[in-house]
């Protein structure tokens, strides 16, 4: 009964924040929401018995690709002004969201027993990496998706910086100095 509050709790907030990403008018507060909304999963995640899918949720996706986003948007300069404001539509429901989380895990961490289990599988990472990273000719192949993604996050990266270098040498950037 517990578990089914959680997911209930846990999929309105990814639901709303996911349509936060969509209304929010600010790129940070939509790159903000992303990350609510990716933490969330990583919850619903840990309902389903897979610790291992929602620690790599938010360590990949939470973390790493959401610091990268918000790197391309700082470069880039989406947000095109020079005071971002305090409160709008979308901050009244990332906040009260991110407490409802912070509240949830830290009433789940006090009501579980944290007492190390002799009958715990062992070689559960050794297992999933030799299946992901499997190099053999009949293996199924998912370095090879490792390596894909790899290669599109620095191109996305390079097109980003190429974008933004060739942005500010323009007459339209030099124009926006000049009248600050």
């Amino acid at each position: 009964m517990l578990a089914l509050i959680y997911f209930s709790i846990l999929s309105v907030i990814a639901v709303g924040s996911a349509l936060c990403v969509l209304l929010s008018r600010h790129p940070l507060y939509g790159a903000l929401s992303l990350v609510v909304s990716m933490v969330s999963l990583a919850g619903i995640y840990g309902l389903l018995g897979s610790p291992f899918v929602g620690v790599v949720q938010i360590m990949v996706y939470a973390g790493a690709i959401m610091m990268l986003l918000t790197i391309v948007i700082m470069v880039l300069n989406g947000a095109r002004d020079s005071k971002t404001p305090m409160f709008d539509r979308v901050s009244l429901f990332v906040f009260p969201s991110v407490i409802l989380l912070a509240l949830l895990l830290g009433f789940a961490l006090i009501s579980t027993p944290l007492a190390f289990s002799p009958e715990t599988w062992r070689g559960s990472v050794a297992l999933t990496s030799a299946t992901l990273f499997n190099t053999d000719a009949n293996g199924p192949g998912y370095f090879l998706l490792f390596e894909a993604i790899g290669l599109l996050l620095l191109s996305a990266m390079i097109a980003a910086v190429l974008l933004a270098k060739k942005n500010l040498g323009s007459k339209e950037s030099e124009e926006t100095k000049e009248v600050q």
